[in-house]
C-alpha cells in the first residue's frame, strides 16, 4: 500500500494491509514476517496491533500463550465506508456519482450495471 489509510501511519496502514491480504487471524510474529522489504522489530509491530486495535481497525483473541489479530472490517467493506463517506460530503452525491462512473473504465461500468439491474427499484407510494 503506497499511501497511508486516513488516520493511520504508513506503518500501520501497512500491517492492515498485511492483515486483509491473509484473510485470517495472525499473530504478531506472522505479521513481522509478512511485511514487505521491512524488517521491523516484534515489538515494533506489537504496539502498532495495539494501536490498530485501540483505534478500532482489529480486535484480538488469545490462543494459547499468544494474541491473535484479525481486522474488525474487510478490505472491501471498508472501501465502500469511504465512498459513502464522500458521497455524503460530497453536497452533490448524484453529480459525484455520474462523474465517478463517467470516469469508471468500460469493463467497471459493466460490472455496476450488472449489479444495479438485480437490485430491485422501491415501490412508489
Amino acid at each position: 500500500m503506497d499511501e497511508p489509510l486516513p488516520g493511520l501511519g504508513p506503518l500501520e496502514s501497512a500491517v492492515l494491509d498485511v492483515m486483509w491480504s491473509a484473510g485470517e487471524p495472525m499473530s504478531v510474529r506472522s505479521v513481522v514476517d509478512s511485511l514487505p522489504g521491512r524488517t521491523p522489530a516484534y515489538t515494533t509491530i506489537s504496539t502498532v496491533l495495539e494501536n490498530l486495535r485501540r483505534k478500532g481497525w482489529v480486535e484480538r483473541d488469545r490462543v494459547g500463550r499468544l494474541w491473535f489479530y484479525h481486522p474488525v472490517r474487510d478490505r472491501p467493506t471498508y472501501a465502500a465506508q469511504r465512498m459513502s463517506g464522500v458521497l455524503a460530503e460530497s453536497g452533490d452525491p448524484r453529480a459525484t456519482l455520474l462523474r465517478f462512473v463517467d470516469d469508471m473504465p468500460p469493463d467497471q461500468v459493466e460490472v455496476l450495471r450488472g449489479l444495479l439491474s438485480d437490485v430491485p427499484r422501491e415501490e412508489e407510494p
